[in-house]
C-alpha cells in the first residue's frame, strides 16, 4: 500500500480544483464551489502551520490530540496549554494571548 498524501499535496490538489472551477458555466454554482474550495484551503493551511509550530516547540501534535481525548485531566490540560502557546489563544476563554505574557489578559488564566 502506498504512503498517504501529505497536507501539502492536498493543498496543491485543492489549488488545481480551484483553477478547474473556471470551467463551471453557471456563475452561482461556480462561486459556491470556489467558496467551498477556498474554505478547505484555508483550513488545510491553518492546520499545516499549527502542526509546524507545535513541532518547533518540541511537541508531537498527534500525541497532543491523543491527550485531549483521554479521560486524564492532567494530560488533557497539558495538551490544551501547549495548543494555547502555539496558537496564541487562551484555552479557557479563547481570547487572543499576548506573546510576552504567560497569562491571559482577558480572564487571568495562567499558562505554565
Amino acid at each position: 500500500m502506498s504512503e498517504s498524501p501529505s497536507v501539502d499535496e492536498f493543498i496543491r490538489h485543492m489549488q488545481a480544483e480551484l483553477d478547474a472551477c473556471e470551467d463551471i458555466v453557471d456563475k452561482v454554482e461556480r462561486q459556491k464551489r470556489q467558496w467551498q474550495i477556498e474554505s478547505s484551503l484555508m483550513m488545510a493551511i491553518e492546520f499545516s502551520e499549527r502542526f509546524r509550530e507545535l513541532s518547533k516547540l518540541g511537541q508531537n501534535p498527534l500525541e497532543i490530540v491523543q491527550a485531549l481525548t483521554m479521560q486524564d485531566d492532567t494530560n488533557a490540560n497539558m495538551a490544551k496549554q501547549v495548543i494555547a502557546i502555539a496558537s496564541g489563544i487562551c484555552p479557557t476563554c479563547s481570547a487572543p494571548m499576548e506573546d510576552d505574557l504567560n497569562f491571559c489578559a482577558a480572564c487571568g488564566n495562567y499558562l505554565e
